[in-house]
């Protein structure tokens, strides 16, 4: 409509109320007009006699003030130049240029201002809005194929114990052909009560579907991407279990799982009637299935069918059995690998290799094993603890090279109890010494003398330089060597005193017996 025929519309609904007897103030409230354009209507009214009935209104669409100037609005600079440039900015909008890049490739002497008012003006600020959008092609799926989840808030609680509000949460789930819905009232979307609800939507719907589909929490998907997300470790042992195929879409694309996105504010609705009143969690869980159960029932707004026929009839036989054991729902942490190469879990500390210090590390922990992953990958496994005295599950590779010395079972140990248990001792205060360094030639050079000397002589020098508090090969050496350097003489003198014995004997007796008692003996041989 032109601007001519607004004001000369504007003066005639003025006119016909005035003459209908309406005030001033009225014909203001009812046109929305101002009381200076009014009363200047209003005396041109008068003048022409159409107020006081000397001269009927002329027929519709002429003018009732003829000679009325129409005062048009002059173009400004900025808009003649905009306007000569208008197909240019068309195309690149279309084309989904954003206006304020439009605004900078012009390079005319335009204020920004200016620009937005001029596309604002010509309507040209929604062509930007239009190229953005696209083609969604309808997404469908074969009976069995896939249960779609997504987490919206319900409403807001406050805690009657603490007093403080808390954010109650409607995780929900629909199955892609037969529409049929789960839902499952949550505090929040933790691991471990994600999937004790998947497991209970299973339970529900009689089956597992071929894939589980949602967007990328931190509970699915340690890392989303584009094309290949990084999955959370837990669920996908979850996962494994049941047979099922993890699907976390592309990020920031909700239209690829918009069957469960619009029923978020359909679950809202149904709700409502609940009231504002909090009676737990339990409570409100079971308003929440009855209407569910209801919803169930009622026909499909797309599909025309009821959720519940779908299921029974079609789905359900073509979802995989539930396994025989359900999945023991693990504990999952995610904590920082500590300067002592360990990472906490449940008040308990289990080792890693001391590369993975101060990197991220994810804990998944049941009842007998503890699994660590990094960046996605499993790097250690533990027996989980269970003793309340032990606090530390520390591997042997693990330990530095000084630590794994003065284990029990280490080489050092184990060769010196094989000689005694002083040299045991006396190796395990050798390596204590080291502080972080091994001297094993000293340690080799104590296990050594084994080759020279009788275990139980080692033993007793170890025994001896320990209460001397010498801790050395050479006092060892030089203990091993005094001994048997006293038993030699000993035997030396022993052995003089014999010899000496003996050749006394024959200075008295050149023979032990007479020289006839051989010659007789000799006599009766020969004969």
């Amino acid at each position: 409509m032109k601007r001519e025929t607004r004001i000369r519309l504007m003066e005639r609904k003025v006119v016909e109320l005035l003459i209908q007897g309406k005030s001033t103030r009225e014909v203001m409230g009812i046109l929305g007009i101002g009381y200076r354009k009014l009363s200047k209507i209003k005396v041109k009214a008068h003048d022409s006699g159409y107020l006081s009935g000397a001269v009927p209104l002329p027929a519709y669409p002429e003018s009732l003030f003829p000679d009325t100037p129409i005062v048009l609005i002059k173009s400004s600079e900025a808009d003649c130049l905009l306007l000569a440039r208008k197909p240019w900015i068309e195309e690149r909008l279309s084309a989904g240029w954003s206006p304020i890049t439009v605004f900078e490739e012009l390079k005319l002497s335009v204020g920004r201002s200016s620009f937005y008012r001029f596309l604002h003006r010509h309507a040209l600020d929604r062509e930007s809005e239009f190229a953005k959008q696209r083609v969604v092609p309808e997404i469908l799926h074969k009976p069995g194929e896939a249960l779609i989840l997504d987490w919206g808030k319900l409403r807001d609680v406050i805690d009657p114990e603490t007093g403080k509000k808390r954010i109650l949460w409607a995780f929900v789930g629909v199955l892609g052909f037969s529409r049929y819905m789960c839902v499952r009232l949550v505090w929040s979307n933790e691991t471990k009560i994600t999937l004790k609800s998947i497991e209970e939507m299973f339970r529900e719907i009689g089956g597992v579907p071929f894939k589980v589909t949602s967007d990328n929490p931190k509970c699915f998907s340690l890392e989303a991407s584009l094309y290949e997300p990084l999955l959370n470790p837990c669920f996908e042992r979850f996962a494994t279990h049941y047979g099922t195929v993890i699907e976390c879409l592309p990020p920031r694309d909700p239209q690829k799982k918009g069957k469960v996105e619009r029923l978020m504010t359909y679950v809202r609705r149904l709700y409502e009637a609940h009231g504002n009143e909090w009676l737990g969690l339990e409570e409100s869980q079971a308003y929440m299935d009855k209407k569910i159960a209801i919803a169930n029932e009622r026909k499909h707004g797309t599909t025309g069918l009821k959720p519940i026929d779908q299921l029974l009839l079609q789905e359900v036989s073509t979802l995989k059995p539930l396994p025989a054991l359900a999945y023991e729902i693990e504990d999952v942490v995610n904590v920082e690998v500590r300067k002592d190469g360990h990472v906490r879990f449940a008040n308990k500390y289990y080792s890693l290799d001391e590369k993975h210090i101060g990197q991220s590390a994810l804990v998944v922990g049941d009842s007998q094993m503890v699994s660590i992953y990094i960046t996605g990958k499993l790097v250690e496994v533990h027996s989980r603890i269970t003793d309340p005295n032990q606090s530390k599950s520390t591997k042997p590779l693990h330990l530095k090279p000084w630590e794994r010395a003065m284990q029990d079972d280490s080489i050092y140990r184990k060769r010196a109890r094989d000689i005694g248990a002083n040299v045991e001792r006396l190796i395990t205060i050798i390596l204590g010494q080291g502080q972080g360094y091994i001297d094993t030639r000293k340690v080799w050079g104590i296990l050594s003398l084994d080759k020279s000397y009788k275990k139980e002589a080692i033993d007793k020098a170890c025994s001896q330089a320990i209460e001397m508090g010498s801790y050395s090969y050479r006092m060892i050496k030089s203990i091993l060597k005094l001994s048997s350097d006293s038993i030699s003489q000993k035997q030396t003198k022993t052995l003089e005193l014999t010899e000496k014995n003996v050749t006394d004997t024959k200075k008295e007796n050149k023979f032990p017996r007479p020289l006839t008692v051989y010659e007789e003996q000799l006599s009766l041989l020969i004969h």
